[in-house]
């Protein structure tokens, strides 16, 4: 990688270490340094850490938009699952995170994928992020405009009924 996007990347390094619920788990910390040194050594890899997350999904919790093209360019997946079967475009939109759910939905994000809890990004946006995040209302405006709902939990119990799920 070039100097500067190397730089870049480890500038998001940082960001994803100063996000409060990353601070907090030293688990998730100790995931966050050893995947930045393998990163620097190595290059970059979707590796899978706490919770079953993967680099993806803290790549776009932290609105990282190096990071997240250097994973859609190795083939990370784009609708990956944590242990909640939760997206990165679902951590992305619960995070505000604007430029990382633009390079996600037009890289084919699912803008409406159904969680274990029923939830949406759309959903998790409204219900779960931190009020005081500047990015929401543009994020929220963006995935709208792309589709998406908050229709998940609903339509998720109906087709349940239905034995289609």
């Amino acid at each position: 990688m070039p100097p500067q996007t190397t730089n870049i990347i480890d500038g998001e390094f940082k960001c994803l270490k100063r996000i409060q619920m990353n601070a907090l788990d030293k688990n998730i910390m100790a995931f966050l340094e050893a995947t930045h040194k393998s990163a620097q050594s190595k290059g970059i890899c979707n590796s899978r850490g706490p919770f079953k997350r993967s680099l993806i999904h803290y790549a776009a919790m932290g609105d990282c938009t190096e990071l997240l093209l250097r994973l859609l360019e190795i083939g990370a997946p784009i609708d990956d699952r944590d242990q909640n079967q939760r997206t990165p475009l679902s951590w992305a939109a619960e995070y505000g995170s604007y430029n990382a759910t633009r390079i996600l939905v037009e890289n084919g994000a699912e803008v409406n994928a159904l969680d274990d809890m029923y939830g949406t990004p759309l959903s998790w946006l409204r219900h779960a992020a931190h009020p005081d995040c500047k990015g929401l209302p543009v994020t929220k405006a963006y995935l709208k405009k792309n589709g998406a709902t908050m229709k998940g939990a609903k339509r998720a119990w109906i087709l349940k009924r239905l034995g289609l799920l």
